[in-house]
């Protein structure tokens, strides 16, 4: 699998996390949000890790980057 990044925006109220063109949303976590949209593409098997903040981020609304882990 390629390197899979995922971008977290503030959303009203909570965050929303894209990843491939699906999205997700939590209320309380932006690392749920995140968590919840790679499992909607990958499947209940991965996990994410916070990854730093491109360049290009912040203009574009991003306030965190994830990038998608498997489970041993």
């Amino acid at each position: 699998m390629k390197s899979a990044t995922i971008r977290v925006r503030d959303a009203m109220g909570g965050y929303a996390a894209t990843l491939q063109g699906q999205r997700a949303t939590c209320a309380w976590s932006h690392e749920e949000a995140a968590r919840r949209v790679a499992r909607k593409v990958y499947g209940d098997e991965v996990d994410v890790v916070n990854d730093y903040l491109r360049d290009g981020d912040v203009a574009a609304g991003v306030k965190y980057r994830y990038h998608v882990a498997h489970n041993a």
